[in-house]
């Protein structure tokens, strides 16, 4: 009887201990978010509004509609600092992955707020191309004040943490005005 309380006492110990450690996914997650450090991209948990609002997990138990807001991780890297904003004007977008397809997007992309006037056909096209590379989770982007934000599951692996990078890497390397981020004036 002894050793029953002593393994029970044993147990209530240790289990605590067990419960707080980080599951394969959470660690697989923190290697993702060390990696995208390491290349210089900000990483944080943010929450937005559901691009695809409409879907039943958007019920309670209940039957009452909840707020369509979604927590995801931001993977945001800022660009370069231009030395002539006026010759590069900044320009703020968003883009959201809607499941309707879109005629000047690839596959489900749509404009949050319209297509900015300003965007060069030059970052337009970048954008169309590098659009189709990225995983399927990713749900959001944005840039705002300089900083192109990718809202993304991270459910893609680390390939798709690989494409994540890349795209952001490539769209800072270029205004949305068309310049090279860090060219000099002409």
């Amino acid at each position: 009887m002894t050793y029953v309380v002593i393994g029970i006492a044993l147990l209530l110990i240790i289990a605590p201990i067990f419960a707080i450690l980080p599951s394969a996914r959470q660690k697989e997650q923190m290697k993702f978010r060390k990696i995208a450090m390491g290349r210089g991209i900000s990483v944080e948990m943010s929450r937005i509004q559901d691009p695809v609002p409409k879907q039943d997990k958007y019920l309670s138990n209940t039957g009452q509609p909840l707020d369509p807001v979604l927590s995801i991780m931001a993977y945001k890297l800022a660009r370069p600092r231009q030395k002539e904003l006026r010759l590069n004007p900044r320009i703020d977008w968003i883009l959201s992955r809607t499941g309707k397809n879109s005629q000047e997007l690839p596959l489900t992309w749509e404009w949050g707020d319209g297509k900015p006037e300003l965007m060069s056909e030059k970052f337009l096209s970048l954008l169309q191309q590098a659009l189709g590379d990225l995983p399927d989770d990713v749900v959001k982007i944005q840039e705002l004040n300089q900083v192109l934000t990718v809202f993304w599951h991270e459910r893609s692996g680390e390939k798709g943490l690989t494409l994540v990078a890349e795209f952001l890497e490539r769209c800072t390397a270029l205004s949305p005005g068309g310049r090279a981020a860090d060219s000099e004036p002409d």
